[in-house]
Parts: structure tokens; sequence; C-alpha cells
């Protein structure tokens, strides 16, 4: 997801020899502080569409500046992270209204063989969400530690382990059908008291999501209100640095 911000040169084709040598400067100067313009609206877009986003995509947005020969600045979401999913594909659902990717989690699901072909994972009531609005990735870890092992929940346990299983108290993570609903729910509670709540439900459709963070309209507003503004005062520095060379 990117855009390639621009300037129209057709108005300065009459303009005076000097004017025409300042150009390629100030139009760089000019795009570039425009794009600067876009980042930092599209930052706080942001902060006012998600529920307090991680800083991975608060710094999402990102500038290949202008130069005299380029004569476009593009500004971009991040491609590419050093680990886990860039944030180019976890925002894409949110900016183009898209069907949202298959979550590595689903997919270590899937393997396993514990989250069938065509469904797909969301929170359940009882899920504990941080602050952004996620299941942490400790949990998750924790998650798919227990479930794998849940077709056998004693195989590597302790003797003492062993026996709390047999009482009906092993607490944890377990996939599992209750009620008609299929997913991944948390043993909480002892003996009488014991109950199950639900994590993560199993669902059949795909997960979307309505298109809710205005990336390109930000951009394309903002450049067509600014890229006049800011060549006009890049030309304006320019032609004054030159008469006092």
């Amino acid at each position: 997801m990117e855009v390639n911000v621009k300037i129209d040169t057709s108005a300065f084709d009459h303009a005076s020899a000097e004017l025409q040598r300042q150009l390629p400067y100030a139009g760089s100067v000019a795009l570039n502080n425009v794009a600067f313009r876009i980042r930092g609206e599209e930052r706080s877009a942001m902060g006012r569409v998600f529920v307090n986003p991680v800083k991975l995509t608060l710094n999402s947005v990102l500038i290949d500046k202008a130069t005299k020969r380029s004569g476009r600045a593009k500004v971009y979401i991040r491609d590419h992270a050093t680990k886990g999913t860039p944030p180019s594909k976890y925002l894409a659902p949110a900016v183009l209204g898209i069907d949202r990717n298959v979550k590595r989690f689903e997919r270590a699901l899937r393997y396993a063989g514990l989250l069938p072909e065509g469904m797909y994972a969301v929170h359940g009531e009882g899920a504990k969400l941080n602050k952004h609005g996620n299941i942490s990735g400790g949990t998750y870890t924790k998650i798919l530690s227990q479930v794998r092992a849940s077709r056998d929940p004693t195989q590597n346990a302790t003797n003492s382990k062993r026996s709390k299983a047999k009482r009906g108290i092993t607490k944890g993570y377990f996939v599992g059908k209750i009620e008609g609903t299929l997913g991944v729910w948390q043993r909480v509670g002892y003996k009488r008291r014991r109950s199950v709540r639900p994590i993560l439900i199993f669902v059949k459709k795909k997960p979307d999501y309505r298109k809710r963070f205005p990336f390109f309209r930000i951009a394309e507003g903002i450049a067509r209100k600014y890229i006049p503004i800011e060549l006009e005062k890049a030309m304006d520095r320019a032609l004054a640095t030159a008469k006092r060379r």
C-alpha cells in the first residue's frame, strides 16, 4: 500500500529560465514537506481509528524522499517486520476492506489437526485482551502448548498432576465442543465449582473487516491542499537563495 506524490510541472512550461532551473530543487523540497505532513496525519488517524495501536503500527508509515532527479516522494506502509506479520498485511483489511489473512496461530492449530479446514478463530467472551484489544503472544504460545497435548493431557504429567486430573481439577486450555460450540476453552475453578470459559471460538465464515482506515484519502487530500502551498514557499526560498549567490 503506497501513495506516490508528484507535482504537475506543466504550469511552468513558459516560466523564466531562472524558475526552470530552480524547479527541480524546489519541487523536491515541496514534495518532501508534503510527504512528512501525510505521515504525521496518517499516524494521528491510526490513534483515532485503532484502540491503543502498538508502536509497530504507529511507526509503520514510511517515506521514500524525493530528489531533484526522481521528482516524486513515496509514502507507504511498512511491508516487512523483524518477526511477526508485517503491518502492510495486518492493516490491509482496515485499509482495503478485505477479508483478513489467516493468522499464524490458526495455521498452527490446523497443522496440529485441531482447527478444521475452512474455519477461523475469533475471540470468545472469556478471552483476556491486552490494552491493544488482542490476546497476548505469550497467551497464544501457552494455548498452543496445552491444546497440542490435550488429546492426552497427562501423558507428560507428574504423578501429582495425574492424580489431580483423575479427580477432575486440572486447569488449562483445550479444544472441544461445548453446547454445540467448537473452540478453545479454559478450565477454571475446582471440584464442584469447576467450569469452563470460551477463549477462542471457531467459525466457518472468514472474518472480514470494514474499510475504516482511510489511508489513501488522507494522503490524497493533504497532497491536493499542500503541494501548491509548499511549492510556492520552496520556489520563493530557492529564488531568494539564488539571488544572494
